[in-house]
């Protein structure tokens, strides 16, 4: 059971299903140079995301249980901004416009989503504590007690 991975210069790799999704993930990691710590995932030529970079136990799920053999997969890294919980995916196959026209806005179009359910969820909480700032401000005002406090001593 095999499937084919496109990265890179119009590169691809046929890569062996029947290993865990850990394996898989790892192997195709190393062989277009990213980082052990990237997050990347893999889409379908249609434009589905097979979300591998959010299997539970990587470790012991198999590959095959989430991809098809003999389907073409285009490599995605996931970046995930900073402080935040929104996640762009980027093409690591280049030009992927130029080979999958429809793609590019596919991926943009994921991107905007997690982007869009962060800051949801980010108003909710905002809605949710309104009163975030008595702290800050009872703070801020313990410290200006110190120090006058501090400044009023005699030296």
């Amino acid at each position: 059971m095999f499937a084919t991975v496109r990265f890179g210069a119009n590169c691809q790799e046929m890569v062996n299903l029947l290993c865990c999704v850990q394996t898989l993930t790892g192997h195709l990691k190393w062989k277009c140079q990213c980082r052990p710590e990237d997050c990347i995932d893999l889409m379908d030529e249609k434009g589905i995301l097979m979300n591998l970079s959010k299997v539970e136990d990587p470790a012991s799920e198999y590959a095959s249980k989430y991809l098809q053999g003999r389907q073409r997969y285009i490599l995605i890294r996931a970046v995930r901004e900073e402080n935040s919980e929104a996640i762009c995916y980027e093409s690591l196959l280049e030009d992927l416009g130029k080979h999958y026209p429809e793609l590019p806005d596919r991926l943009q179009q994921l991107s905007g989503k997690t982007q869009r359910t962060e800051q949801r969820k980010k108003g909710s909480l905002q809605r949710a504590q309104p009163h975030t700032s008595t702290r800050a401000r009872n703070r801020t005002t313990s410290q200006s007690k110190r120090s006058l406090e501090h400044k009023s001593t005699p030296k």
